[in-house]
């Protein structure tokens, strides 16, 4: 990257590091650019697929709580959450993030990408998924002003997992390259989130666990 592409890139993750503060859902991006121009890693312990599931436990993390954290705030009457206090939001998110981590490492066993195609064919996936499509589907309604609430969603969703494989990107190297690999990612994680869901949420169920949701959030914040 040149130096003038290194400095808007930083000023880009400056940016949104203050938007952050009232949007703290946001705060993914300013990290991966930090990790990005850092060049940091994780350490090289166990297998590639146990390095990516904590790389992206991590990172996922730092979005779910930004989420809330989002909410928490405005104190949101109808909160777009799995939950709205954090610990039981935390224990249903595992049933999408999985989907991230298992759509990931099966991809990039096979095929070659850079953390930048990681964050665009991330983000698209988050456009199409957010709210069941009713954020796509808003962006649409108003187009082309939706672009810029595609744009928040995509900023969001892309720079968490483009981040989590970027800390381990040393632990991926396929050799095959081909242009339906995009295709393949998305569909595989709409596919895998909805699998995902679906059968976690069928253990949470079973083990009855999750308490029932109570408002307003900033009443009962964690459980």
């Amino acid at each position: 990257m040149s130096r003038v592409r290194k400095i808007l890139f930083a000023f880009s993750g400056l940016l949104v590091l203050l938007g952050s503060f009232s949007s703290p859902v946001l705060l993914p991006y300013p990290l991966f650019v930090l990790a990005f121009l850092r060049g940091w890693r994780l350490p090289q312990v166990g297998t590639p697929a146990v390095r990516l599931l904590l790389s992206t436990a991590i990172c996922a993390s730092v979005l779910e709580i930004g989420a809330w954290l989002d909410n928490y705030i405005k104190n949101a009457p109808d909160p777009a959450l799995l939950h709205p206090q954090l610990i039981p939001d935390l224990i249903t998110s595992i049933g999408i993030y999985a989907a991230w981590w298992l759509t990931w490492w099966l991809m990039l066993r096979r095929y070659r990408f850079t953390a930048q195609q990681v964050f665009i064919t991330t983000g698209l996936y988050g456009v199409l998924i957010e709210q069941q499509g009713r954020i796509f589907l808003a962006g649409l309604g108003t187009f082309p002003l939706g672009m810029v609430l595609w744009l928040f969603v995509a900023v969001a969703y892309g720079s968490t997992m483009a981040l989590a494989f970027f800390l381990v990107r040393d632990s991926f190297a396929a050799p095959c390259d081909r242009w339906f690999k995009y295709l393949l990612a998305v569909g595989a994680l709409l596919v895998l989130t909805l699998a995902t869901a679906l059968v976690w949420g069928f253990v949470l169920q079973l083990l009855n666990i999750i308490p029932p949701k109570k408002l307003p959030m900033q009443d009962y914040p964690l459980w």
